[in-house]
């Protein structure tokens, strides 16, 4: 674990995906109440809890988005009081009994911590970001990626990196390559305002749950990722 703000820690991970390792970046954030929010939980581990629960008592777990559920069980069943939120999709691949499902106009419970916009009309993640106010941090699921321009393409996992993952797009600072096709956005009009609800938060950090944190001139970089859905 490693604290990056004023109440806010992430902790590092990696997944593998096609034969190639995916790191993964779960986080964590301390409530104005004590409470704590873990956000796109990673494989848990004696150690990792021990680092948790140090921090304070898990109240809210949040997958936000439909393909960040792996662990998900395994946190519920380690912290059984904490309250579920889950995008829209997750229901139907975890078997969750009570739970809140993210969507637009419901009430926001950690108003005095985080506001939250959730991804119109893209059912294949329907994602939710968040901005931590203390932080200034905007925290994403697949929206927005980071991966270092300097990978070694060494062995199968390079060679998958190489030949399939970059040409289609994950590569540097970018958006979720299937958000560049433009069917998986049903209406662009809702989408697009989305967006614009996001670039009015004051974040001077993104934290991507797939690769480097973005910490300089944050604001920029989403704008300029994001100005290709304004058409």
């Amino acid at each position: 674990m490693r604290q990056i703000g004023d109440g806010i820690w992430v902790h590092e991970d990696s997944m593998k995906m096609l034969g190639t390792k995916l790191g993964l970046r779960m986080t964590v954030i301390r409530l104005s109440d004590g409470r704590l929010w873990v956000h796109s939980p990673t494989a848990i581990s004696p150690a990792l809890k021990q680092q948790i629960d140090e921090l304070g008592s898990v109240c809210f777990l949040v997958a936000a988005n439909n393909h960040h559920s792996k662990w998900l069980q395994d946190w519920i069943e380690a912290y059984p009081d904490a309250e579920v939120y889950v995008s829209a999709g997750i229901p139907r691949k975890v078997p969750l009994s009570n739970y809140h499902i993210l969507q637009r106009g419901m009430e926001n419970v950690w108003q005095d911590d985080l506001e939250w916009q959730t991804m119109p009309s893209v059912p294949l993640f329907n994602e939710t970001v968040f901005f931590h106010h203390r932080s200034k941090s905007l925290i994403v699921t697949d929206l927005v990626q980071n991966y270092p321009e300097n990978t070694t393409h060494n062995g199968l996992a390079g060679a998958m990196t190489k030949y399939v993952f970059e040409p289609i797009g994950f590569k540097g600072r970018c958006v979720a390559p299937p958000l560049k096709m433009g069917f998986t956005i049903k209406d662009k009009p809702a989408f697009y305002r989305f967006i614009q609800s996001v670039q009015e938060w004051d974040f001077d950090k993104i934290i991507v749950t797939h690769g480097d944190i973005i910490e300089d001139d944050a604001q920029t970089v989403f704008a300029n990722l994001s100005s290709r859905f304004a058409s």
